[in-house]
């Protein structure tokens, strides 16, 4: 990581943002670095959204973000590194639903239905849609070395361990297995019916997993 990322780093921490919005308080040099590293993961989830990372350049990022090619090296290395910055960002949004759920659940199926549903709600926007059908594989081997999907994995592992019973599953690695459907399943149903131009609603994508894992993971009478 550069110097100027680094520092810029330091701030999005402590704010708890992945990407931050300027502070009429904050320095005016720290406000311009967010303001055009936000200009970047924006530009960057454009394109990578109309042509897939493997066709984007760096000289067409800084050409539609208006920067001198120069100040990208600030904050990214190359367009790979600006696009593990974006799949960062977006697992941290999903990650504050996840923990938002896990907080107000009422019951095993709300909860389960509740989160598939924000999250198929999340990535159905045209722009979501096209990012990850674009890049499938890239952003499987971003999510599943990203730190913060690690988190949210540990924490499914450990509310399934809590749980007095869940049907058959006793195991250790069980629950990890089960937390890595719990997570990844979503992603897949959603790109494998994408891609068999079959439209589905987010509800009924989210009813459907709900309803499986539920049958699965409920705790035996």
């Amino acid at each position: 990581m550069l110097e100027g990322d680094k520092e810029l780093q330091v701030f999005l921490n402590d704010s708890n943002f992945t990407s931050a919005t300027t502070d009429p308080n904050m320095g005016r040099r720290a406000s311009q670095k967010i303001e055009i590293r936000n200009r970047l993961l924006q530009v960057g989830k454009e394109l990578f959204s109309a042509k897939g990372l493997d066709q984007v350049t760096v000289a067409e990022v800084v050409a539609q973000a208006q920067i001198a090619r120069g100040t990208f090296y600030n904050y990214f290395d190359d367009c790979s590194h600006l696009f593990q910055a974006i799949v960062l960002e977006l697992i941290g949004q999903i990650q504050e639903v996840f923990n938002q759920n896990r907080t107000s659940k009422t019951s095993l199926y709300t909860y389960l239905y509740t989160t598939f549903k924000s999250y198929f709600d999340f990535i159905s926007t045209e722009e979501m849609a096209d990012f990850h059908l674009r890049n499938q594989a890239h952003i499987r081997q971003s999510s599943y070395q990203n730190e913060i999907l690690k988190s949210i994995m540990k924490d499914l592992n450990r509310d399934l361990k809590a749980s007095e019973r869940i049907g058959d599953f006793d195991e250790k690695y069980e629950f990890l297995l089960l937390s890595f459907m719990l997570v990844g399943s979503p992603l897949e149903l959603f790109i494998a019916t994408r891609n068999s131009n079959l439209e589905f609603s987010s509800d009924q994508l989210a009813l459907f997993l709900a309803k499986l894992f539920h049958k699965v993971l409920k705790k035996q009478a």
